[in-house]
């Protein structure tokens, strides 16, 4: 799921650089289609940002605990935030496999 998350943001990026050429621009009918598609990448790569931001610091949260030495007031703060990240995590998979559901 996430390889395919991956290369769909990248078509993205492709239809969000092509959007902005004056040449795509002049181009009625090539706009709206790539309009189209855009707005419909949208909320699920939205969605794929969120999860890979929640990924990042469940990551940087989980080195700090295993990394030990912390204090006890920088160890709760660390455990909250791998905990609130694992519940983003479990809750933006959830919505993702929702938005990649075939309309």
């Amino acid at each position: 799921m996430f390889e395919k998350l991956a290369l769909m943001e990248q078509k993205y990026d492709e239809i969000s650089e092509r959007l902005a050429d004056p040449d795509v621009i002049s181009d009625n009918k090539l706009y709206a289609q790539l309009m189209k598609e855009f707005k419909n990448l949208t909320p699920i790569i939205e969605k794929y940002r969120e999860y890979k931001k929640a990924q990042a610091s469940f990551e940087e949260a989980r080195e700090l605990l295993e990394g030990g030495g912390l204090d006890k007031d920088f160890k709760e703060m660390a455990q909250a935030e791998y905990d609130e990240s694992r519940e983003l995590i479990e809750s933006t998979t959830k919505e993702l496999k929702v938005l990649l559901l075939p309309k």
